[in-house]
């Protein structure tokens, strides 16, 4: 597709996304926030909790109300089921994506901001945006995909 607009314009034209893709897109972002704050927010044992977060403090002392109030750590309430569900599923459309739209996806939705994806990727960040946009569509196109054999 070429400009028309001028006589000898040869610049391209930037595919505008119907209104209704545009739509599941911000749907599937947001889903996506969503299912990293769900992962966060799962409970988490000693055994897997991470090294930075453990204390050397006794049990006793930890669990005692009289521990020092800058030590207590508020844990957040627990994912909805649905939540979980849905966590689930995306991480598995996840897995159908190639790894750098699936690496973007993440990262979008984890927060990382725009400025530090164009400094690791070394692209722009119209060009980055373009692939994030793409690769949301791609997402929602291998669910609606999954959808439609799962009910075949």
């Amino acid at each position: 597709m070429v400009n028309s607009s001028r006589p000898g314009s040869q610049s391209p034209v930037i595919p505008v996304i119907p209104a209704g893709e545009a739509a599941q897109a911000r749907v599937m972002a947001m889903r996506l926030v969503r299912a990293v704050d769900t992962l966060g927010r799962l409970p988490r044992t000693a055994d897997i909790c991470p090294v930075g977060t453990r204390s050397a403090w006794p049990e006793m002392v930890r669990e005692s109300r009289f521990a020092i109030e800058a030590t207590r750590r508020m844990t957040p309430a627990r994912p909805a089921p649905a939540a979980i569900d849905d966590l689930d599923s995306l991480a598995m459309l996840l897995w159908q994506l190639p790894p750098h739209q699936r690496q973007l996806l993440w990262a979008r939705a984890c927060g990382v901001r725009w400025a530090e994806l164009c400094r690791r990727h070394r692209r722009s960040r119209t060009t980055l945006n373009r692939d994030h946009r793409r690769a949301l569509m791609a997402l929602v196109t291998v669910e609606t995909r999954q959808t439609k054999q799962e009910s075949a």
